[in-house]
C-alpha cells in the first residue's frame, strides 16, 4: 500500500482537477516524486489543457491514477474539511479515512483512458513572438459581453497602436452583433498585421479558474495560442488553442 499526500486541497481541486474537467470527464493523473501532472484535449484536438502541481511524495516509482469521473471525485473531496490529505493507494482505488469520514474512490485499470499523445514541452518551446498579459477582470468582462454577442462563439485578437484589442463577432456571417474592448495596454513583439481568431470556449474555460494575471503567447504564423496561469501553490496551468481563419 502506498500513501499519497496532497498538501493543498484547494489548489488540487481548483488549479488541477477542475480545469481538466472542462474538457473531459475522466483523466490520468501522473504521480511522481515532486509533482502531479495531467493533460487532456478536446475531441477535435484543437484545445489542450495541461496542469502541473508540485507535490512532495514519498514514492520512488511513477503511479498513474485513472480517474473515471473527475466531477464525482471533486464532490467527495469537498466532504473533507482538512486542507492536507493523505490517501492510501490500493492499485484500483484511493482510500481516505479520518476521525470523521472515510471513503473509497475506485479507479480504472491502466490503458482504458487514453491521454493525448502530444509532447507538451515541444509546444511550449514554439517561438511565440507575440506576448501580453491580461487580468482576471478583463476575462470576466469578456464573459459578460458574450451574453450580448450570442450569435457567435469566436473571439478576434488584433492590435491598435500600443493596445491589444479583442472583438466578439463572426466575420463569416452577416448581421452579427459585435463587441470590442481593450484587453492589454502593452505587448511584446510586432503588431498583429491581421486579426487572429480562436474559439471563445477557451476564454470560458479560463474564466472558471481563479487567477490574478494570465500570460498569453501567440505564434501568428502557426496561429497557435498558449495561455499560462500560475497558481498560488506553485503549479501552473497551460492551455493551448489552435486558431482558425475567419
Amino acid at each position: 500500500m502506498i500513501k499519497l499526500k496532497i498538501d493543498n486541497k484547494n489548489s488540487f481541486v481548483n488549479g488541477f482537477l477542475s480545469p481538466i474537467s472542462k474538457l473531459s470527464e475522466n483523466t490520468v493523473v501522473k504521480v511522481r516524486s515532486g509533482e502531479l501532472t495531467a493533460i487532456t484535449s478536446s475531441n477535435d484536438g484543437t484545445l489542450l489543457v495541461n496542469c502541473v502541481l508540485p507535490q512532495q511524495t514519498d514514492i520512488d516509482e511513477t503511479i498513474f491514477l485513472n480517474i473515471p469521473d473527475i466531477n464525482r471525485f471533486i464532490k467527495v473531496l469537498s466532504c473533507i474539511e482538512e486542507d492536507n490529505i493523505t490517501f492510501n493507494f490500493n492499485n484500483n482505488n484511493l482510500e481516505y479515512k479520518s476521525d470523521n469520514i472515510g471513503f473509497k474512490y475506485h479507479l480504472l485499470a491502466d490503458g482504458i483512458i487514453d491521454p493525448p499523445s502530444v509532447d507538451i514541452n515541444k509546444i511550449k518551446n514554439i517561438d511565440f513572438k507575440f506576448k501580453f498579459t491580461v487580468t482576471n477582470n478583463v476575462v470576466n468582462q469578456l464573459i459578460k459581453a458574450s451574453t450580448f454577442t450570442t450569435d457567435t462563439n469566436k473571439i478576434y485578437i488584433h492590435t491598435e497602436q500600443d493596445s491589444v484589442m479583442a472583438t466578439l463577432t463572426d466575420h463569416q456571417r452577416h448581421n452579427v452583433d459585435s463587441y470590442t474592448q481593450s484587453v492589454a495596454k502593452s505587448y511584446t513583439g510586432d503588431p498583429l498585421v491581421k486579426e487572429l481568431a480562436l474559439s471563445f470556449e477557451t476564454i470560458r474555460i479560463i474564466s472558471s479558474i481563479r487567477f490574478d494575471t494570465l500570460d498569453i503567447r501567440i505564434n501568428p504564423d502557426l496561429n497557435v495560442f498558449l495561455f499560462q496561469i500560475n497558481i498560488p501553490a506553485g503549479g501552473n496551468i497551460v492551455i493551448v488553442s489552435s486558431g482558425f481563419v475567419g
